[in-house]
């Protein structure tokens, strides 16, 4: 199988889309209008099944923001010097903490009297432009014709690339441990799964994450390795702080994976919702949390975010799922995809069917507060850098937890420290010939005794047989704790329940 440059044209909508996908159109007229018509400047609408603006009770919305993430509630002491310093200069931006927002603005901005009525389908224009400048600044596509559209966060980004691609009968390729709802994404289209080894091995040599070695010799000898299976439509992938093992794949991964993907002629479903909370490396935490250890935006771009399989993608192979939920609120239920033009009208198609347009409010709240309180693409990346450096601290608090503890020193535990995102994985080290499944259900109650909530690995595999030998871990988290102290008090009850669990002789 060969590489095929053309593959959105020839491929991904005509070959790799499914039926249903295809079947879908848009319901505005159509018809060829006659000659010398032309369409009055300012119709009157008798036709649209909508309120004026004026019947909303809303007049105006003011929300109130901080400076800084958990700017009212640290309860350590904080030095934050640099931060009133830190927003760029553009008049734009306000200088208050409270951004206004009308029922008639300015066309720069989003009103209530257009985010509050029905609206696009595809998006607020507005925000639209908003998404499109932030990928051209950071992710700039390697072809020409790519385009935005919003979605209702990233689960329905991905419910809509599912939509997109999978016929019942089709095959799509998954990391073997995973974000596991978009299982029930694949199951509902009659999709099959098929697990794709990761590298968890520290002492491999090879980058942690996925195992491109296996990928290729799987794909090469797909008929012998999957026999009657149909060859995969697609490849899915979380390539920036893997969830649940908070790996990041290098650009060279990516170049390799994507090589691969246009020999063998698939799609990419690139779920990159944690790609700009990268990481620093593990430091031991400092008693004052400094917020102002800030990169510049050009630095951050260009040495600390991993470029997207975008940045590589000369076919328009690869659908980019987008989220706002990890950067501003989950509440909001708001994203977006990037792709080709031609996949992103056969989104709009579907969600013209389905979804319709995503929430006009959420639309309203993050366009106007990225307009005019941060000022556009580089202040929201200022705000990005803010909470990198805050999920960097709490990352460190609870690996500190664990390294110093007795059951990190005794060897009984091995930890994957994450370059981006908001998970850690910590591995049991279980002797060969141990049941290690029937221990780590007897582990998951030690934990339930000493009061710390975990996820066991084994519950966020595609295949629990063929991922078994390698679920001896638990994915943690820094994200929820209300403050510093309930993260090392978590990650206290962790280690005091690993160790407790094997002076035990692996017993309850």
């Amino acid at each position: 199988m060969t590489a095929n440059n053309s593959f959105v044209h020839e491929n991904l909508i005509s070959k790799r889309a499914s039926k249903r996908s295809n079947a879908r159109t848009s319901s505005a007229a159509t018809e060829d209008a006659p000659a010398g018509f032309e369409p009055h400047p300012k119709p009157l609408a008798l036709h649209r099944g909508m309120p004026n603006a004026g019947f909303f009770p809303i007049d105006s919305i003011d929300v109130n923001l901080v400076e800084y993430p958990f700017q009212k509630s640290l309860s350590i002491p904080i030095t934050n010097a640099s931060v009133e310093s830190f927003f760029p200069d553009e008049k734009s931006v306000s200088r208050t903490n409270t951004v206004t927002i009308k029922k008639v603005d300015d066309p720069e901005y989003v009103d209530i009297s257009t985010a509050l009525q029905y609206g696009s389908v595809a998006g607020i224009p507005q925000l639209l432009q908003f998404t499109q400048e932030f990928i051209n600044r950071v992710h700039k596509p390697a072809f020409e014709d790519w385009d935005t559209v919003i979605t209702s966060g990233a689960g329905d980004g991905l419910i809509k690339a599912a939509n997109l691609l999978l016929d019942a009968g089709d095959v799509i390729l998954v990391e073997e441990f995973t974000f596991t709802p978009f299982l029930e994404n694949i199951e509902d289209v009659g999709g099959i799964p098929v697990p794709i080894k990761l590298n968890l091995d520290k002492d491999s040599g090879k980058e942690l994450g996925l195992d491109v070695e296996y990928l290729s010799d799987l794909l090469a000898n797909w008929e012998t390795e999957k026999p009657g299976l149909p060859f995969p439509k697609a490849l899915y992938v979380i390539p920036s702080g893997q969830n649940p093992i908070g790996t990041t794949q290098s650009i060279e991964t990516r170049k390799k994976v994507y090589k691969l993907a246009e020999k063998y002629d698939f799609a990419i479903i690139e779920d990159d919702v944690y790609g700009y909370l990268t990481l620093r490396p593990f430091q031991k935490p400092a008693s004052i949390f400094k917020l102002n250890d800030f990169l510049e935006v050009d630095d951050f771009i260009a040495n600390h975010i991993t470029p997207s399989y975008l940045t590589i993608d000369k076919s328009g192979r690869v659908i980019r799922i987008e989220t706002f939920s990890k950067l501003f609120a989950p509440g909001l239920r708001l994203g977006f995809i990037v792709a080709h033009k031609r996949v992103t009208t056969v989104i709009k198609n579907y969600a013209s069917d389905v979804t319709r347009s995503a929430s006009g409010t959420s639309q309203l709240i993050v366009q106007n507060v990225i307009a005019k309180k941060f000022g556009g693409v580089d202040g929201w990346l200022q705000w990005i850098l803010k909470l990198r450096i805050t999920y960097s601290h709490r990352k460190d608090l609870l690996l500190n937890q664990i390294f110093e503890s007795a059951a990190y020193k005794k060897g009984f535990l091995e930890v994957i420290d994450p370059t981006a995102g908001m998970f850690v994985s910590v591995f049991i080290k279980l002797a060969k010939g141990v049941d290690a499944q029937a221990k780590l259900k007897l582990l998951n109650y030690k934990f339930k005794n000493f009061g710390v909530g975990v996820i066991p690995g084994i519950t966020r595999t595609v295949d629990k047989k063929f991922s078994e030998d390698r679920s001896n871990f638990y994915r943690l988290t820094f994200a929820p704790a209300e403050d510093d102290n309930e993260i090392t008090e978590a990650g206290q009850r962790f280690v005091e329940a690993v160790e407790d669990f094997f002076e035990k002789g692996l017993e309850y």
